[in-house]
This record gives structure tokens, sequence and C-alpha cells, in this order.
């Protein structure tokens, strides 16, 4: 009876830990060490799907190479495991894939990627790309005219309610850049495409969009008034591209990107950044929601500190109502993957950034591209990690597609909520051991730290919560190693966190019997 106590007890252990269990990943295409960026993630039955764009090298002949972009789709499980790595482009082209959330999923398995193919005398086309579940092509379509010298970039694409597609982008084949969209049937074939001047405007761009239920369209963008002026754009068609109701707002400094998505509502929902100077030289993470009737808006936000090239890029809508979003800060040194969790008034509940951190990197670079509300409750970002701070990558490192999986307070680890935690390493997970675990209540377990020099002289605190957020110990470390006695601790699931200031460095699942 004590035998199946003990392993009843395990059991929920392992459970508790596998709720809970966050995780970073950094992707090397094929581990050929070139560089990636992943802007779309996608649930799939094995995980995840993260959709990104690669700089490749292909050798064609004997001293004879060709540099381009591909597609590439990686597939995860829900540890962030690599199961499958596919990657596509049009032969003596480039493939991209888009921008933020640039993808969308089939229903019973697959993928759609909307961007753009390059030929090697500059050419764009719009390339749409349909992939089943493995990430194996099925086909590939081409929109535009290359032979006018004229460009067509695909920034977006998204299933419409009859099984069709809608892309979106930007064209100069009005001679001026202006966003267009490109309406196709489920194989891909051409309905209609409609490119959308701005009177008074200088140039503009589409980059998202969402389908009504009615079968209209939203479209959001950026309007350039001049070089240094732009504001936000967002328009309604319907499901002919026909124009019912459009709007601009922001200046007189350049406004971020027009990111949208529909609520539940049916209102849309904007992701962005308000700009305070012109070329992106300052700015703040930006929500705004839209009444689809008119556009005129219900409401509007803006978070975090004034700072460089800093916004939201995508977000999503969760099952409870509140709304994530992701992006990037270049609050403090360097920029860092950032996400903000809000209310669905556009209320903070949490906003924390994200840095790569290893034996190695003390300071990586990185920004999230999109994000996704996960079954267990909390989320996951996928995007890009880049060089450290001031300085190349070192050997054997690329710019590489970059994967964090947070639980619903932004936690690597539970509980960092709890212990004034804001900025948050992602890879040192690793760095700390916590022995015996499981141990018996009132008696006593050894950390043991294994920090990189960056790091290792600093001010440590550990903190440890437990399972219902309480902070149950807070105390400064002494050297890499310590002894703490579980008195008065309740039998359960605790959560330990090392810190130097607000920034966590790493963390652990503890287990009292």
């Amino acid at each position: 009876m004590m035998m199946r106590s003990a392993l009843f007890f395990v059991s929920l252990f392992i459970e508790a830990l596998a709720m809970g269990q966050g995780f970073n990943e950094r992707f090397d295409g094929f581990g050929w060490g070139y560089p990636q960026t992943g802007f779309n993630i996608e649930r799939n039955e094995l995980g995840y799907c993260v959709i990104s764009t690669s700089y490749d090298i292909d050798s064609l002949g004997p001293d004879f190479f060709l540099t381009h972009y591909s597609v590439l789709l990686s597939n995860i499980n829900d540890q962030g495991v690599l199961l499958s790595e596919n990657r596509a482009y049009r032969s003596l082209h480039s493939s991209t894939a888009g921008w933020a959330n640039c993808c969308d999923t089939i229903p019973g398995g697959g993928y759609i990627v909307g961007g753009a193919r390059e030929a090697t005398d500059g050419s764009d086309e719009v390339y749409l790309m349909r992939f089943d579940a493995n990430g194996d092509t099925l086909w590939t379509r081409v929109f535009g005219d290359p032979t006018l010298n004229r460009f067509w970039i695909g920034r977006q694409v998204k299933r419409t309610h009859d099984g069709g597609f809608l892309i979106v982008g930007t064209t100069d084949q009005l001679t001026q850049s202006w966003g267009f969209a490109i309406r196709t049937d489920a194989n891909g074939q051409e309905l209609w495409t409609e490119i959308y001047p701005w009177s008074g405007f200088q140039s503009s761009g589409i980059i998202s969009s969402a389908v009504d239920p009615s079968g209209d369209l939203f479209m959001g963008g950026t309007l350039n008034l001049s070089n240094t002026n732009s504001e936000h754009c967002l328009q309604r068609t319907n499901e002919n591209g026909e124009v019912l109701w459009r709007t601009s707002w922001g200046g007189p400094d350049d406004e971020g990107a027009t990111q949208i998505i529909q609520l539940a509502d049916g209102h849309i929902l904007v992701f962005s950044a308000r700009g305070y100077a012109a070329d992106g030289e300052a700015s703040r993470h930006y929500q705004a929601k839209i009444d689809s009737a008119d556009g005129s808006i219900i409401w509007d936000r803006e978070y975090g500190e004034i700072a460089y090239s800093t916004g939201l890029f995508a977000g999503k809508e969760t099952p409870t109502g509140d709304l994530i979003a992701c992006g990037v800060t270049y609050a403090e040194e360097g920029q860092k993957g950032l996400l903000l969790r809000t209310n669905s008034q556009g209320d903070s509940l949490w906003m924390r950034s994200y840095y790569y951190q290893d034996e190695v990197i003390s300071n990586g670079q990185g920004r999230f591209y999109d994000v996704l509300p996960t079954p267990d409750g909390g989320f996951i970002a996928a995007g890009a990690v880049y060089n450290p701070v001031g300085g190349p990558n070192p050997p054997g490192y690329s710019q590489d597609t970059w994967v964090v999986k947070v639980d619903a307070d932004g936690c690597i680890v539970p509980g960092c909520n709890g212990v004034g935690i804001t900025e948050q390493a992602t890879n040192l997970k690793d760095a700390l051991t916590i022995f015996p675990n499981p141990v018996a209540q009132g008696g006593s377990f050894t950390i043991a730290l294994d920090l990189p020099p960056s790091v290792a002289n600093n001010e440590l605190q550990l903190s440890v919560v437990a399972s219902d957020g309480r902070v149950v110990l807070s105390q400064s470390l002494q050297g890499i190693a310590a002894v703490i006695t579980t008195t008065n601790w309740a039998s359960g699931l605790y959560h330990l966190h090392i810190s130097t200031g607000t920034k966590w460095l790493t963390g652990g699942n503890l287990v009292v019997e």
C-alpha cells in the first residue's frame, strides 16, 4: 500500500512539473550555421510548427554557389524538442515567409505561406506556398509581373471562410508603393487583385488582415505622409475587395506597423507602436481596439518606456478574453524579446522581457514576431535570437529561430511574478541543481549553481514560491551552494528562483513529501 501511494505521489510530481514547464530553444536550420528568423508559430498534433525565413547557400556546381532565402518549417513537441525540419524555395530564387504572424493553418493539417520570391535579377513576386502537416510542399503559386520591373511583396496570408486565401502586402505596380490584396480559391487560383492608393499620402503598405464571419475583410498597415511622419491605417472591404470604410490615425511622428486580429466580439485589435520621433528613434508599445462598424477608436493604450524602435509585432486573444502581445524592447541595453498580457480593456496585467544567456553568451539579443496561448494556460512565442550586445556571435553561434515557452504569468519557471522579476534569461535552467528532490517534509535539500562568470559574481537572491503563490523563503546567496531546511513547509510543489536585482537567471521545481 505504501509503495502504491509513493508511486502515485511521484506521478503527480511528474505531471505538476510538466504542466508548469517552460522552455527556451534556439534552432539553427539543419545545423548549417546560417541566419534564421521565426515569423510564425502554429499549434499542431505534435506540438507546434515554427515557420521561419532562412538565409542559405546552395552549391549549383563546382565553385558555383547561390545565396538565397528559403522558407523553413520546424516541428517541435510540447517540450521544445525538434522533431523535423523542411525547407522550400523556388530554384534560382529566394523565398520568404512574410512578416509577423505571417501564415495560417489548414483544417485537417498543413500550412499556407504567402510571402515573396526574388529572382537573381532582383525582381519580386508574391509566392503562395501550400504545405502538408509534415511540412512537405503540395503546390506553389506566383502572383505579379516582374517583366514590368515592379515589385510585389507578400507580408501575410490568412485563410478565408470559403477555404480560399487572402494575401496582403506592398507593390509599386502603380509607380508609388501601395498596399495590395489578392484573393484566391482553395487551390491558390487568383479570384481578384486590388491595389489601394491613399490620396494625399506618399506611400502605404498592408501587413495584416482579418476575415469577418460575413465575408468582409479587414486590412491594416502603414501610411507614409513623408520620410519622417507615418500613421496607422485600417480599412474594411467587402469580400470582393471593394472599400467600405478606411481610417488612419497617429502622427506627427513615425507610428509602428498596424498588425491586427479580429476579437470574439467582432471588433479589431491593433498591436503596434506609438511614435515619439522620426525614423523609429523613439516609440512605445501600443494597442488599440477599433470598432469594426466604422473604424472609430474604442480605446487605445501605451505601455512601457519610450525607447528606440520599441513596439508590438503580433498578438492573440486568449480563451479568457485577455490579450497577449509580443514584440521587442530597447528600454535597456540592446534588444530583448517582449511579452505583454492585458485584460480585454487593454489594462496591463504584466509585461516581461527576455534575453538569451548561456555559458558563452551573457547578453544575447532577440525579439518575438508571433505568440500563441498554449493548452496549459501559458504562452509560446517565436522570433529570432541575434548576436550579443556590442559584439559578433562567438564561434559556433549564428542568428537562429528562437522559441520561448512561459506560464500564464510570463514565467519560465512558475512563481517569478511573486518575487519582483521583470526580465528573464532564457537558457540557464540547467545551471541550478536541487537534491534530493523530492525531499521529506522537515528535511533539508541542497542547491548548487553553475553560472557563467558574467553573472556568478553578482549579488544573488534565492526565492522559494509555493504552488499557491506564497513566497516561503527569500534570502541572499553566499557562494554557489546552500543547504535549505523545509521546516514548517507543507507537502506539495515549490518553485525556486535565482535572481539578481529584477533579472531572473535560473530556477527549478522542488517537491516536499
